[in-house]
């Protein structure tokens, strides 16, 4: 997995950068070690999340066979977040495995996301 990366301090100047910035904290406490990757991607990194209509995407990678029980505290935390900064975190879950699969395969989704998104975890 990527190292995690410096925080844009201008990310975290508004509500949907806050918000990432407390899911991608509550996440590496809540899941530890279960935690292979956490991505923040889409219009909250490229600067054009534009009030509560735009959400914060979320790209959470998990080792295998932890996916379901964590993946729920994870909706929980996403819940939580979203009560507390305003913003909806879209959560995305996969395994470690199905995620590097995806990346060998080419899938334009994690494509993406690597791409262009900021690794938190």
């Amino acid at each position: 997995m990527p190292e995690s990366k410096t925080t844009d301090p201008q990310l975290v100047d508004d509500a949907h950068g806050r918000a990432a910035e407390a899911f991608a904290e509550r996440a590496r406490a809540a899941c530890g070690e279960e935690l292979e990757g956490l991505y923040v991607f889409g219009s909250t990194i490229s600067g054009e999340a534009a009030d509560l209509s735009s959400d914060v995407d979320v790209l959470v990678v998990l080792a295998d066979g932890k996916r379901e029980t964590a993946a729920d505290r994870l909706r929980d935390l996403a819940y939580d977040v979203m009560i507390e900064y305003g913003p909806v975190v879209e959560l995305h879950v996969l395994s470690v495995s199905t995620f590097e699969q995806y990346q060998r395969e080419g899938n334009p989704f994690v494509e993406r996301v690597i791409s262009e998104g900021r690794v938190y975890a």
